[in-house]
Order: C-alpha cells, then structure tokens, then sequence
C-alpha cells in the first residue's frame, strides 16, 4: 500500500498528538522544542492534508472536533505502538553513561573545557554530549540531563542553579585599537555589531541591549549569524562587537582573547539551569554535584571575569 497517500506528514502528526494531549498549543510547542507558530503551522497541515477541522481553536483550552476525538484515538494507539517497539529495539545504556543535552555554544565554550575536572573525579564515568543550536535543550528519553537557559521552571523537571546570565559587548584588543575605545553605550551605534539570530525572544540580542539603555535605533549595521557560536567565532576574528555572555565568553576574557568593550554589564533574571527528569536516575547525582558546585565557584568571582 502506498501509506503517503493517506498519512499526513510525520511532524504534523507528532505536533498534533502533543496539542490534543496537552489542550495547548503553547505547551506542545515547550514539549517538542519549537515555536507555537510552528506547532500551529503543523496542525494546520495535518488538517489540510486530511481534508477535516479537527481542532476546535474557539474553546479554552483548545479541545478536540468530534473528528479530531476519532483520528486522535487512533493515533495515539499507532504512536504509543512505535514507541514500544522502538524502545524494545533500543540497546539498554551502560549505567556508567551520562547524556548531557547543551545549547551548541554553551556547550564549547563553557562546558567542554570545564568537563576535563569532571573525569578527573569520575574516570569511570562516560559523558556523551548532544547539542542543539536552537530552542531548548532536549530532555527526551535517552538524555539524563540538559543544561537550559531560561528561568528554570520547566513541568516535569527539577533544575538547578548554575549561573545568573550578565552580558557584555566583547570584542578582540585588535578591534578596539583599529576603532577605538567606547565610552558610552551610545558609541556602539556606528561600530560593526554582530548578530545571532534566535527564534527565542529569551536570548538577548542588540535590539533589546540598546533598549536597556534607553536607546532607540531602527536599523543596526553588522552581519547575522544563525546561531550564537558562529557569533563568537567572527568576533574572534576581529569582526566587531559581540553580545558576551558569562557562559560564552568568560574564558576568552580571562585569557585575554576578548576584552569588555563597555563594562556595564546587563544583569538577567534568568540564568543558566542543570534540569533533570523528576525521579531521575540515581548515577546523575555526581555530575550535577560537581556541575553546581564548578558554577558556584565561578559565580563567586574565582574565576569570572563578568564579576
């Protein structure tokens, strides 16, 4: 049988199944680590695609059409199926194996280094890492623990304070000799800034920096970059002014690859968070131990240059 034919795409399906489980397009979207717009999008598919409403999107919260009740019971028995068998296909992890879910930038720049003190403690413990360069940070069956920035309330999950997020603009001394030093916020308007470019308002960018400081502009100059870690990579190379974060450029002031172009720093209420599953295995307390008390060394000044 050619199952295309009838079967909607795979990803409307799984953002379906989420939006009629949770009632909520905004918990679907947190539960399968994108946009709300693009859980809206799949849905919307789904429903093109077979023709029927299927979600009743009057009604708070969002239910089920009397079609959308039939399909979704069967779904969710073909789904439930796949899983089962899939984690009957899964060989079983090691106990001595830790997965560690990180934004792609945290994890190079400041977990990576910072992981070689872990070993040192715990050869015997393996760590595998899996990154992400947008959105959240997975916390799917398989990862024992995601570091995640935000503000540390995610259902489900316990997390633990690692670091309170300061930001700086950063650049290389070659920079700052070639143009000069900046004196106030201001001055940075005519300087080439770099861009990461996030779907989450949550990560800070130049817009919202120069709003921080009571200064309006319709347009800022400099390059774009798809993810945070490309941004560093340029601002290393002496490109512009990069939007520093205490986990993304610390190291690289201390070493004195990077210096603080303006050293007022923009204090966040959100942070940096080790989040586990509720009930978690008892083989990931040494690592968030360890990951806790490194952050609180850190954030008390031993060694973090943003203090």
């Amino acid at each position: 049988m050619r199952y295309w034919k009838d079967i909607p795409p795979l990803k409307s399906l799984l953002a379906l199944e989420a939006v009629a489980r949770h009632a909520s397009f905004s918990q679907a979207a947190e539960e399968l680590n994108v946009s709300q717009s693009a859980i809206s999008h799949a849905v919307n598919t789904a429903e093109s695609f077979l023709g029927a409403v299927l979600v009743d999107r009057t009604t708070r919260p969002v239910s089920l059409t009397a079609d959308g009740r039939t399909y979704i019971a069967t779904l969710a028995s073909c789904l439930t199926q796949l899983a089962t068998q899939g984690r009957a296909l899964r060989p079983v992890k090691p106990r001595n194996t830790l997965t560690i879910s990180c934004n792609l930038a945290y994890g190079n720049y400041w977990l990576m280094p910072r992981l070689k003190s872990f070993h040192e403690t715990w050869p015997d413990l393996q760590v595998n890492l899996v990154t992400t360069y947008q959105g959240l940070a997975s916390l799917d069956d398989g990862i024992d623990i995601a570091v995640r920035f935000g503000d540390g309330n995610w259902p489900g999950c316990i997390s633990h304070l690692l670091l309170r997020e300061r930001i700086l603009p950063v650049a290389t001394p070659d920079y700052i000799a070639r143009h000069g030093k900046v004196r106030e916020p201001c001055d940075l308007l005519v300087h080439n800034l770099l861009h990461a470019v996030s779907v989450e308002r949550s990560w800070y960018d130049w817009t919202q920096w120069f709003e921080h400081f009571g200064i309006q502009s319709p347009a800022l100059p400099g390059p774009s970059f798809d993810n945070h870690l490309l941004m560093m990579q340029a601002a290393l190379a002496g490109r512009g002014v990069a939007l520093g974060w205490v986990g993304t450029a610390s190291d690289f002031l201390q070493h004195g690859q990077l210096v603080k172009v303006l050293d007022q720093p923009v204090i966040l209420p959100t942070g940096l968070y080790a989040v586990t599953r509720a009930g978690r295995d008892p083989h990931v307390a040494p690592f968030i131990e360890w990951i806790t008390a490194m952050a609180t060394a850190e954030a008390e000044g031993i060694t973090c240059p943003f203090l």
